[in-house]
């Protein structure tokens, strides 16, 4: 008998977290069902998902101007970035989207930008980073799922890990990160379902390939497989 009450959180934790993702698969399911798979239809998908995240908690030590882990890789399922990209563009001045464009370019020269490492030992700025004013996220409305996720209870320990260019275990609330975490798997999942080239894919790379090529949305969803050379081949789904 187990009669550790550690554990028992834990599988409590586990259930909650698991009727958490078949809830919202359901939920983008039949959204899709109803509406069909086009891009303001994902865009909706991922505004519900958006509107139902409980605030971060207030022990978090995160604040306004901290940018540590705006240095690190990240993780997208392809519908995420499809619907940034076209926000961006819908949103975004000819100068500012032409700008935008120009950083994202200049990251991917930097090098292997879909290798964790690099991001780690250059040290390189997300190029939605304003390094010039407040470092704060550029498209902090639009973010990603993987960085709307993503706290710290303690920034010197990321700011140890950004110093040093090593992976750090960071304190957190793990429960909070993995239901954020989840929902960018449940888009990937559903994308899946309807038959598309479907996994997790590098941010940057991903929209240097919409931005270079103003076909491959399209051709996404009619069943090209247009993102395998952003795909993150490290990644392992939960």
């Amino acid at each position: 008998m187990n009669n550790n009450p550690f554990s028992k959180k834990s599988d409590r934790a586990k259930v909650l977290l698991a009727r958490t993702r078949d809830t919202a698969m359901q939920d983008v399911s039949d959204f899709l069902d109803i509406h069909g798979l086009y891009i303001p239809v994902l865009a909706g998908a991922m505004d519900r998902f958006a509107a139902s995240l409980v605030p971060l908690p207030r022990e978090a030590a995160c604040k306004n101007g901290c940018a540590w882990c705006c240095h690190l890789r990240v993780g997208v399922s392809i519908p995420e970035a499809l619907v940034i990209f076209h926000e961006i563009r819908a949103q975004a001045t000819p100068e500012g989207l032409a700008f935008l464009k120009q950083r994202i370019l200049n990251t991917s020269d930097r090098g292997d930008i879909l290798d964790e490492a690099f991001w780690r030992s250059t040290r390189c700025p997300c190029p939605f980073l304003d390094l010039e004013g407040t470092y704060q996220c550029l498209i902090y409305g639009l973010r990603p799922f993987s960085c709307r996720a993503f706290h710290s209870l303690d920034d010197a320990v990321c700011r140890k890990g950004y110093d040093q260019g090593i992976e750090i275990q960071v304190p957190c609330f793990p429960m909070y990160r993995a239901c954020v975490d989840l929902y960018s798997s449940v888009l990937m999942q559903a994308a899946a379902q309807k038959g598309l080239a479907s996994f997790q894919v590098g941010f940057i790379r991903a929209l240097e390939i919409l931005f270079q090529d103003d076909t491959a949305s399209d051709r996404w969803l009619n069943g090209e497989d247009v993102f395998l050379p952003a795909k993150l081949a490290d990644f392992t789904s939960k």
